[in-house]
């Protein structure tokens, strides 16, 4: 990542303020920008060097990494094998940065890969709180590519109405109704209230695709002309971390039209009390058994 940095350093806030100017973000200070940049540089120099010391000191005590094989690792797991984990940033391209506050997103393409650098402000500096690949789709999309199809019927108990996770803090309560908001207008297809519910920084990433808001909401558009909708995909496990003014959102979940269990993170930010959803990123874990349809179940 050493090319990359030395150019973002260089250029200061190019990408936060290029991407801070519309639908109420906030513009990094070039200080926080510069601290934020180093440490994923001196993270990367401390990977590339097995540098054990170094490489602790930045990830957070919650990290986890996980890689295009959808194959998540702790912190004792990175520190374990450090050497197996370099990142070589020289071929970074159309890599940007997403702002909020103590949190900010890193985001690009690399070896093939989507990748994805979630960094929070904790009292003692910013340290690393997820890294995560997703693999770049192998053929472009085509109107049989998920998210476009014609639909599933069935029911969406989970996660429309319930969740194998109770939200604790106003902020995650909050940021699960907007969610599961989100859900309900894709079950039952109603693009004007689900784009409320989205951030205009939006972007949505998996393994077959990337959509921006405007994208997503016209598949949501053409889902409801058609009068079809698609049940969301079951929660296996969740999990939520606040920063500020925003939050992280961690899941697990299984295709509700069957395949292989994915792994996904969420970032949601607030906007005057509002928190809608700015980055959903999602990554197949292959080492996993496929799952029948839930339809089949029922």
């Amino acid at each position: 990542m050493k090319r990359f940095i030395t150019s973002l350093l260089a250029t200061g806030l190019v990408f936060g303020a290029g991407s801070a100017a519309q639908g109420g973000k906030v513009v990094a200070p070039a200080d926080e920008e510069q601290a934020i940049l180093q440490a994923d540089h001196t993270l990367a120099e401390a990977l590339g060097k097995a540098d054990k010391t170094a490489a602790e000191a930045l990830l957070d005590e919650s990290f986890e990494w996980t890689d295009t094989e959808g194959k998540t690792r702790t912190k004792a797991e990175v520190l374990e094998n450090l050497a197996s984990l370099e990142t070589d940033g020289d071929g970074d391209t159309d890599v940007k940065t997403h702002y909020y506050g103590q949190l900010e997103i890193i985001f690009g393409f690399h070896r093939k890969a989507r990748f994805a650098h979630i960094w929070v402000k904790r009292p003692a500096g910013w340290r690393a709180f997820v890294f995560l690949e997703t693999p770049v789709p192998k053929q472009p999309l085509t109107a049989a590519s998920p998210l476009t199809n014609s639909g599933t019927p069935g029911d969406c108990e989970n996660p429309c109405r319930t969740l194998p996770y109770q939200a604790t803090t106003a902020a995650d309560k909050q940021v699960v109704a907007e969610w599961q908001k989100t859900k309900v207008d894709e079950w039952h297809p109603d693009a004007e209230d689900w784009a409320t519910h989205i951030a205009d920084e939006f972007l949505i990433i998996n393994n077959n695709s990337e959509r921006n808001k405007v994208e997503r909401v016209a598949i949501a558009r053409n889902q409801q002309e058609a009068g079809v909708g698609v049940p969301g995909d079951p929660v296996v496990s969740m999990s939520m971390s606040d920063f500020g003014n925003a939050v992280v959102m961690i899941s697990h979940h299984v295709p509700y039209r069957g395949g292989k269990p994915y792994y996904n993170a969420r970032v949601f930010v607030n906007r005057n009390g509002h928190w809608p959803i700015a980055w959903s990123q999602q990554t197949t874990i292959q080492a996993a058994a496929a799952v029948a349809p839930v339809a089949n179940e029922q």
